[in-house]
């Protein structure tokens, strides 16, 4: 059997050799340091959602609006609301008119209408929306027509 005999030099040697774990710890500090410096310079500006209670407040104001056509009773008597009657009669400015002039204080709105099947195109005051808009959707059955009433709402001068 042999034996293996080594010096105090060799046995020092394989004790003494912490360069390479010196050198990780160095490495980690230098990225626990980096990684620290970067989370303390970059701050990330994530905007908040916009309200979900605005979006809400919007859609109720347009409804609003629109049912208020359909509540108020005809001049003549043969229709159902005064919006029936002036669709029917091909008065689309004034039925708009009638619908916006009831958008609660601090909206305004575009009016669409589409009768049957019919692409909408814009009737009454026709603005231009100032930041996000909220649709609401009607369908009034006048005489054998359909129409889609549609209203634009946006909060006036575009605050949310």
């Amino acid at each position: 059997m042999s034996q293996l005999v080594y010096s105090d030099h060799e046995v020092k040697g394989l004790h003494d050799d912490d360069s390479g774990q010196v050198h990780i710890l160095e490495m980690l500090t230098l990225f626990w340091l980096f990684f620290m410096s970067a989370t303390f310079l970059i701050q990330i500006q994530v905007p908040d959602s916009p309200s979900q209670s605005i979006d809400a407040s919007m859609e109720f104001a347009g409804q609003d609006a629109i049912r208020y056509g359909l509540g108020i009773t005809s001049q003549g008597g043969e229709y159902d609301s005064r919006l029936a009657e002036l669709l029917s009669n091909g008065d689309e400015d004034a039925a708009c008119e009638l619908i916006q002039g009831a958008i609660t204080s601090g909206y305004e709105g575009n009016c669409w209408l589409a009768r049957d099947s019919g692409t909408s195109h814009p009737a009454g005051e026709v603005g231009t929306p100032a930041g996000r808009t909220i649709t609401t959707h009607s369908l009034v059955a006048v005489d054998d027509h359909l129409w889609t009433v549609s209203l634009d709402v946006w909060t006036r001068g575009g605050g949310e």
